[in-house]
């Protein structure tokens, strides 16, 4: 089988080394049974230990490469976090100003055993008033630059302005106002007039209680240019009332009691763990749900096989009929199926189970054997019938062979007409939704107009 190079091949081989070295096959595997009859009928002739080695390896190389995906899934979550855990010592550390809302999920542990998860938003830490200056004053002398937009500078506009109520790396609510609304509007938009126009504008910013203004002056161009009192709920207003007390502070202090009984505080973050569990969860899931890929794959090969036996049945008996021995009827069925394939024609696992028999035969294997092994091979019933009438003729020379394989015959093909039944009563049983989506939609195209006339 061919593999693909590189990091996997690597993997590979390891986990090859290492099943070959502790004789992982030793070991019960729950279903390796079940996995080892369904690859000898999924690859009949084979060297099945060489099968089932393959299988294994290739299966707990899978299982590996998601093992390593997992974990550096883990290791990126773990160091992309760089803010560390925000409680330390009880107190909860704010994000720095200027920054978003963080959401935590923290846990508290009452003395007394009582645990108690919240959710809870951090604000981030507001802003001192002499911070709130700097910031001002650095707005001012960044404002024509803020506004300007695609003018060149505010002494030459043609376009509108950018008159925004939030600008990045400010944290002010800016109201604007214009002397001349008819030349540039609060909104930033500009009416150019016949002649060259000069208007103020003034800016009213807002943060908390405290408030600022600011002008400037803007040419325009002319034309031609409810409360739970639960132990939990007091909590969570403690939590709330620490947060509001003084939102200035890097860090408020988390409650360290309630009732008279001490509450601890941590952080509950499951990433980590999530991940974690989620890795060994897909790895379990591949090991063992490759075990029932395999075995579906057997059952679609004894259902072809089955719906190739009336056809086998059929051959065999018109050759008998014609005069040819058992074995030269086989030979000749298996050497036509031989010559369609060389031909490009489609694979049929009857034929090919039929085909090995055949070559078990020339090789030396007894021909009652080579039959026997045939119908156990397959694993379907019909098949193994068909085989213990051969296998019996070889044997004992029955004379009965023909008048058996012509009763199998009758009920091969009574069988063949129940499952093309039960096909059809299971298609119709599949198109009954789509037949009522169809109903529903001719319907509506019917009935839509006549509800869209009724008020004409």
């Amino acid at each position: 089988m061919e593999r693909k190079k590189g990091v996997v091949e690597i993997c590979y081989q390891v986990v090859l080394i290492i099943y070959k070295k502790m004789h992982l096959w030793k070991i019960p595997v729950p279903g390796r049974d079940r996995v080892k009859t369904d690859l000898s009928r999924l690859y009949p002739g084979e060297n099945q230990e060489e099968r089932i080695t393959e299988y294994y390896v290739r299966k707990l190389t899978m299982s590996l490469m998601i093992f390593f995906v997992g974990i550096l899934l883990i290791l990126f979550v773990t160091l992309g976090k760089s803010e560390g855990n925000p409680i330390k010592n009880g107190w909860m550390k704010r994000a720095d100003s200027g920054s978003g809302s963080k959401d935590y999920i923290i846990i508290g542990k009452v003395e007394d055993g009582s645990q108690y998860s919240f959710a809870l938003t951090v604000q981030p830490r507001k802003y001192r008033q002499e911070e709130l200056q700097k910031l001002f004053d650095a707005f001012r002398e960044e404002l024509p630059g803020l506004i300007s937009g695609g003018n060149e500078s505010l002494d030459c506009v043609r376009e509108d302005l950018q008159l925004q109520e939030e600008y990045d790396d400010y944290p002010f609510t800016v109201t604007w106002k214009s002397d001349c609304m008819d030349v540039i509007s609060p909104e930033g938009k500009v009416y150019p007039q016949e002649q060259d126009s000069t208007v103020r504008l003034k800016a009213e910013l807002a943060y908390d209680e405290y408030q600022w203004e600011t002008e400037t002056s803007v040419t325009v161009k002319n034309q031609s240019d409810a409360i739970d009192k639960s132990e939990k709920a007091v909590l969570e207003i403690m939590l709330e009332n620490a947060q509001t007390s003084d939102p200035e502070q890097e860090a408020f202090m988390l409650p360290e009691s309630i009732d008279g009984k001490k509450v601890s505080w941590r952080q509950r973050n499951l990433t980590e763990l999530q991940l974690l569990l989620g890795t060994l969860v897909t790895i379990v899931a591949v090991f063992f749900f490759k075990d029932r890929d395999i075995h579906e794959l057997v059952e679609k090969k004894k259902q072809e096989e089955k719906r190739k036996y009336p056809e086998i049945l059929q051959k065999i008996t018109l050759y008998l009929e014609a005069g040819l021995t058992v074995r030269a009827a086989v030979n000749k069925i298996a050497e036509d199926y031989e010559q369609t394939r060389k031909k490009g024609a489609k694979e049929q696992a009857a034929y090919e189970e039929l085909l090995i028999a055949v070559r078990e035969i020339r090789m030396g294997v007894s021909e009652g054997a080579a039959y026997e092994k045939f119908g156990k091979r397959t694993g379907v019933r019909e098949y193994i019938r068909l085989s213990t009438f051969l296998t019996q003729n070889v044997k004992k020379g029955s004379t009965m062979l023909l008048q058996q394989l012509h009763e199998e015959a009758k009920e091969a093909e009574e069988m063949r007409m129940r499952n093309a039944r039960k096909l059809c009563e299971e298609a119709s049983t599949k198109l009954l939704l789509p037949m009522i989506m169809l109903l529903l939609v001719v319907m509506i195209l019917i009935m839509f107009p006549a509800f869209s006339n009724v008020g004409v």
